[in-house]
């Protein structure tokens, strides 16, 4: 009896799953472009990954100009503190992947990024690792990122996400400065554009920068490698006054889970969405934007460049 009453409830569980699914499925919640609006945010968002970063290699000048060029709504970046305190762009903890360390420093190659100072990074090639033509490429600073930004036709935002934030006390206030410094936090009273948004893994960064620069929209980057739905609920409830949208593994963007964002006034972004049938999929299922290493590709599904406002006068 006992073994029949489980099957039953198993059944029943299976069939309000398979419903509510499919109503999704059939029914893409459509609010993703009121909610950017309301933030600033073009809608649908595209998202260079590190830059261009399957056409040169990631987080270089090179990358981000290409990207830039392309017409991209933001280019997206990885920020880290050297040992004498610059804040550069590079994404892993350690430099053997995408650099020469280990001819330059051979007895410190699989040291720590941080480890370093600025002008020992500047002796390293972060290019040939890609490919011969990008020999010599050097690690960039925030201040030359933003440069790249507002040097072409097009002036995209900036996705900043403070990389093993925990490792480096205090870079919170460091980014916000030298954003403002460069006058990359200019207020946009219509907030037509959002010219930053924040995004981290780490719940303490996110509120350290609501609490330092609380108009610039934050996201929040889910860990899970699975997702149910007790689960996905949990991550919103972290999400709640905290961020304004949530980053997720593209193979969690289910429609009913962006359907319970959108409810709560988030916007979703899926990573790292690089094949032509996860961006028409992600495209049915509303998807806010796409994180992407080949903007190229989606910009081309999208068969337009982005309306990005130019935000220099020149």
């Amino acid at each position: 009896m006992e073994v029949k009453l489980a099957i039953g409830v198993v059944i029943l569980f299976s069939l309000l799953l398979l419903f509510y699914g499919a109503y999704y499925l059939v029914n893409p919640d459509l609010r993703g472009e009121e909610i950017l609006t309301k933030r600033g945010i073009p809608y649908p968002t595209v998202i260079a990954h590190r830059g261009a970063s399957i056409k040169a290699p990631e987080s270089t000048a090179e990358a981000y100009l290409k990207a830039r060029d392309m017409g991209v709504d933001y280019l997206e970046a990885d920020l880290q503190r050297t040992k004498d305190g610059k804040i550069v762009v590079f994404h892993d903890q350690t430099l053997e992947r995408t650099s020469n360390v280990e001819e330059v420093f051979p007895e410190r190659k699989e040291d720590k990024l941080g480890s370093f100072t600025y002008d020992e990074l500047k002796r390293l090639d972060f290019g040939s690792w890609f490919d011969e033509r990008y020999e010599g490429l050097e690690i960039i600073t925030l201040e030359e990122l933003i440069e790249i930004a507002q040097g072409g036709q097009y002036t995209p935002g900036l996705i900043l996400e403070t990389k093993d934030s925990e490792k480096y006390p205090g870079i919170e206030e460091e980014v916000v400065a030298i954003l403002e410094e460069e006058g990359w936090m200019e207020s946009d009273e219509k907030k037509e554009f959002a010219k930053t948004i924040f995004f981290s893994f780490s719940e303490k960064s996110l509120q350290k920068f609501k609490e330092l620069a609380p108009q610039v929209p934050r996201l929040l980057l889910v860990t899970d490698n699975m997702i149910s739905r007790s689960s996905w609920r949990k991550w919103l409830k972290r999400a709640d006054g905290l961020a304004d949208g949530l980053g997720t593994k593209g193979f969690m963007s289910w429609p009913w889970y962006i359907a319970q964002a959108h409810e709560q006034g988030l916007f979703v972004f899926p990573y790292t969405i690089n094949e032509l049938w996860q961006i028409k999929l992600l495209a049915y299922f509303q998807s806010s934007g796409y994180i992407t290493d080949r903007p190229d590709l989606v910009l081309s599904f999208l068969d337009s460049i982005s309306e990005i406002p130019i935000l220099n006068d020149e």
